[in-house]
């Protein structure tokens, strides 16, 4: 094809996918039968998207052309092929197809960003031949500079998704609190001895919620002692006297990226191939499965950074060790059981392929020179280590056994592997290539390396043998999936290890464009969903709630039921998902056999080719697994009426997506007019998952910002169990008393109607009434009449609770704060944020009435660049004027203590232990009197 004519197609297929990017679809259920719409754009996006396209192709072209690279100039049609792949995000908007095969319409999900970033990395692999002199660079640089910028890339990217995740309500959480509690005991008491800690709340300038301490039996000295390993407190604990929380965080970071920049530089050694092995460190650094467990303050990181050191010392050639390499592999495996006991065997595998290198060395000239000093020197501080350890298991338990912490609990049973290894790999929620599937090749690689006579052989075998160590150890575990944890935590330690197998696949597709483009599109998926889990939803798609189906895969999918076809090892029995992996391994089978047949030379093309391969593949396995039985019980799928939230809600804006599309009959009409249409409700027993608040019939939504009406239809029971004079309450937020509370007069099949308004987004709003009214209700029903467009809406933390005062709202977006009837409680010493919404928008700012109770404090308030420091007398209230913001609307607060009190220390009737800073009540200031 002809370079201007594969620009002007290359434009027009990103103009029609920037517009589709830019629309919503949806389903919606009108009169009992589903229909589906789309709130799409006007034609400016597609103009401004084929525009760029167009500009930035057409710009390149020309730069190619006055250059004196001919080839370049030939191949650039080609590599615009993958733009191409595009137009797969039309293709839900389209009539009747995607009704027919309503899969296609994940294609039109939360995930349609991932295709860009997919296919731009396939474009950016495609140029790359085209500029040589940035490899070149590159490649001219000394091993030490390659290694430091790897590990700066690293450090930087991890260190922005720590930025981005810490102090929410997903990290710390777990077990993160505990460990850092034995690291303040070991600080300021200089003991293990946790009780005390936990009593004083130690643990309160970094988790703000209560913490029992995690033990399950007392010490021999009947003190309580964690449960959990103290190696790791140990290590963390001069960062942590130094900066509290934040530097444990940044250590990690540091340490992660340490770990997978020696991985690094470990595959480019062995493999003398730099390029492969900066392909596997992107797969294993950037994958979800890493990333995110990066910066938990687990032992999976130092372990990790042991491991790959260890391995980096026994898995070199013996002319090429030193005897201080012995001591040093011998000291990091004796770390690892302090670390975390199910790193044990992980550690006893690394000594054992060690002194066989030793004692059976790759060449047989070097038999056996040195083995038995090398030996000592391994064996000497590992055995010392261990004896260590299992003396410190005795001083404190009376006993050397490492299960002594546990009491009578064991949940580590070989039975447990039947399930536990497979789950470890394929299980929806936790499972390592669901969240990766770049891991694929390592474990390809793996087989390469086995099939290839001579040293790569035993480095493969030696190399499984460590990792397979961890995985049938994590995976003997009852709760395999590591408890509260990310996905893939329990094998993070050995993932750097990882790096060896993949760059070995990938230098095995050779010159096929086809296979290496498809080892792209594995890999940079896998960084995507990285990217996914952290910047989307605040985080929450990491919080799995062990129920079978995946946060993630629900996310990605709302309107067809993904996470059906993808195993999960929890919900169901092992031998039915064994079943699910074998049909995955067979698409999986299929799909590269096709890959290894592709004669496609060239690199835009095998791009492309490889993408609708790997999607083919997916479909394929999908579909066989669909076709299956079904499993008992069966996951949910989609039920339309038990939504809690309408994307096209969500994302309604008359500015932005001024047309709305009906389908079914096909017909094209503005936004407004389907408004109406973008209700939600519930009725008795349509939704059964578990309440975090109990709200009627279990029917908490997520609202945008606007004003709504809430319709509650009564059962036809005569007589009803609710009576005249009945309440109703209106839930915003999971925590804290109802917004607004209403009485009602039921009456059988009558209804009742109320109209609300919500300044901020909620991602829970449901209504509250005790056990008569619940059973009196038939349906309730939630209908928004002006809904604020999403372009003007203020972008706060999520709400957890709201209150009101008057007819101001403050909705609270932490839980450092304790809503009453007339005001709130601050948190001691704990930053925390509110936002306060008047009806007319505070165009005259808010008054805020504030004390401290019987102790004196100051406190610090801060909004939109404003700031006050308002010393605090006791048992006197200071009245302070916060003034509006800019342009009116909702006036977003910051509030902090220099100290607190703790009531019941000042009144033992109180038996309130609360760590309160400072009362405060809102009113709208008081008008002068001219």
């Amino acid at each position: 094809m002809r370079p201007s004519r594969a620009v002007a197609l290359f434009g027009l297929v990103v103009g029609a996918a920037g517009w589709a990017s830019r629309a919503e679809l949806d389903e919606v259920v009108v009169d009992g039968v589903r229909q589906r719409i789309a709130l799409v754009p006007s034609w400016q996006p597609f103009v401004a998207f084929a525009a760029l396209a167009l500009f930035v192709t057409a710009g390149a072209a020309y730069l190619l052309r006055r250059s004196r690279l001919s080839t370049a100039r030939a191949r650039f049609a080609d590599v615009l092929l993958p733009g191409l792949a595009l137009g797969l995000l039309v293709v839900p908007y389209l009539p009747v197809l995607p009704d027919w095969w309503p899969w296609l319409q994940a294609l039109a999900g939360e995930g349609i960003w991932m295709i860009w970033a997919i296919v731009g990395s396939l474009f950016v692999w495609g140029v790359w031949p085209l500029v040589p002199r940035l490899p070149a660079w590159w490649a001219r640089r000394s091993l030490g500079f390659q290694t430091l910028t790897v590990w700066i890339v690293a450090a930087t990217i991890i260190g922005a998704s720590a930025a981005r995740l810490t102090h929410t309500v997903l990290f710390p959480s777990g077990d993160e609190p505990h460990y850092l509690v034995i690291a303040q005991s070991l600080l300021k008491d200089g003991d293990l001895k946790i009780e005390n800690n936990h009593q004083r709340r130690d643990y309160a300038e970094y988790f703000a919620r209560d913490l029992d301490p995690h033990y399950l039996t007392r010490g021999s000295d009947g003190e309580i002692y964690s449960v959990h390993p103290v190696g790791m407190p140990v290590l963390i604990a001069p960062a942590f006297a130094l900066g509290g929380y934040d530097l444990v965080v940044w250590a990690f970071v540091a340490m992660a990226a340490a770990a997978a920049a020696a991985a690094w530089r470990w595959v480019a050694v062995t493999t003398a191939a730099p390029g492969h092995a900066t392909l596997a460190w992107a797969a294993v650094a950037f994958s979800a499965p890493f990333l995110v467990n990066a910066f938990t303050i687990y032992p999976e990181i130092p372990a990790a950074l042991a491991v790959t050191l260890a391995a980096t010392l026994a898995l070199r050639p013996a002319p090429d060790a030193r005897p201080w390499h012995d001591v040093a592999l011998g000291l990091l495996a004796g770390a690892l059981p302090w670390l975390s006991t199910k790193y044990a065997p992980m550690s006893a595998a690394l000594v054992a392929v060690t002194l066989g290198r030793r004692w059976w060395p790759m060449h047989a000239g070097e038999r056996r020179a040195g083995a038995a000093g090398a030996t000592l020197r391994v064996l000497a501080p590992y055995g010392a280590a261990l004896a260590a350890w299992f003396a410190f298991f005795y001083a404190y338990w009376g006993t050397p056994w490492p299960s002594a912490p546990y009491g009578a609990l064991t949940q580590t049973e070989l039975d447990n592997t039947f399930f536990g290894v497979p789950g470890l790999l394929f299980d929806q929620e936790y499972g390592l290539l669901v969240y990766a599937p770049a891991y694929l090749l390592a474990f390809a690689g793996f087989g390469t390396m086995i099939r290839r006579p001579g040293p790569l052989r035993r480095l493969g075998l030696e190399v499984l043998v460590v990792f397979g160590a961890l995985l049938f150890t994590v995976g003997a575990f009852r709760i395999w999936w590591g408890g509260s944890a990310a996905p893939g935590r329990p094998l993070t330690s050995g993932l750097p290890l990882l790096m060896l197998p993949v760059a070995i696949q990938i230098g095995a597709a050779g010159t096929s464009a086809t296979r290496r483009a498809a080892q792209h599109v594995l890999i940079w998926t896998g960084a995507t969903l990285a990217a996914v889990l952290v910047l989307a939803q605040n985080g929450l798609l990491l919080a799995n709630d062990r129920d079978g189906t995946s946060a993630l895969l629900a996310w990605l999918s709302a309107r067809w039921p993904l996470w059906t076809v993808a195993p999960t090892f929890i919900a169901h029995e092992a031998p039915r998902e064994l079943v699910d992996v074998a049909m995955w391994a067979l698409a999986a089978v299929a799909g590269s056999w096709a890959l290894r047949r592709a004669r496609v030379t060239n690199r835009g093309a095998a791009a492309l080719a490889a993408l609708g391969l790997v999607l083919a593949t997916v479909v394929v396995g999908a579909a066989i697994v669909r076709a299956l039985p079904p499993a008992d019980p069966p996951l949910p799928g989609i039920d339309l009426r038990a939504r809690a939230r309408l994307p096209a809600l969500d994302s309604f804006d008359r500015v932005t997506r001024p047309l709305a599309i009906r389908y079914a009959p096909f017909h094209v009409s503005r936004a407004a007019e389907v408004e109406s249409l973008l209700a939600l409700g519930v009725t008795p027993g349509l939704r059964t998952d578990p309440q975090p608040v109990r709200v009627l019939h279990n029917g908490r939504f997520s609202l945008p910002a606007g004003r709504y009406r809430v319709d509650v239809r009564w059962a036809s029971r005569r007589p009803l169990p609710a009576r005249a004079g009945s309440t109703l309450a209106l839930q915003v937020g999971r925590i804290g008393p109802p917004l607004t509370t209403w009485t009602v007069d039921p009456a059988p099949d009558g209804t009742w109607s109320a109209e609300f308004w919500l300044p901020l987004d909620a991602a829970f709003v449901g209504l509250r009434g005790d056990g008569a009214v619940e059973r009196s209700v038939a349906a309730v029903t939630f209908s928004p009449l002006d809904v604020v467009d999403a372009g003007s809406r203020t972008v706060t933390p999520p709400v957890l609770a709201a209150a009101r005062y008057g007819e101001v709202l403050v909705l609270f977006h932490d839980e450092l704060t304790y809503p009453e009837p007339t005001g709130f409680w601050t948190t001691g010493q704990r930053a925390s944020r509110l936002s306060i919404a008047c009806p007319g928008g505070c165009t005259d700012g808010v008054a805020l009435r504030v004390h401290s109770g019987r102790r004196p404090n100051q406190l610090h308030l801060q909004a939109f660049g404003w700031t006050r420091d308002v010393p605090l007398v006791p048992e006197t209230q200071v009245t302070v004027t916060v003034p509006p913001p800019p342009a009116g609307g909702v006036v977003e607060l910051d509030t902090n203590t220099t100290t607190g009190f703790v009531p019941v220390d000042i009144d033992p009737a109180l038996h309130d232990r609360r760590f309160l800073g400072a009362w405060i009540e809102v009113s709208l200031p008081a008008k002068e009197t001219p």
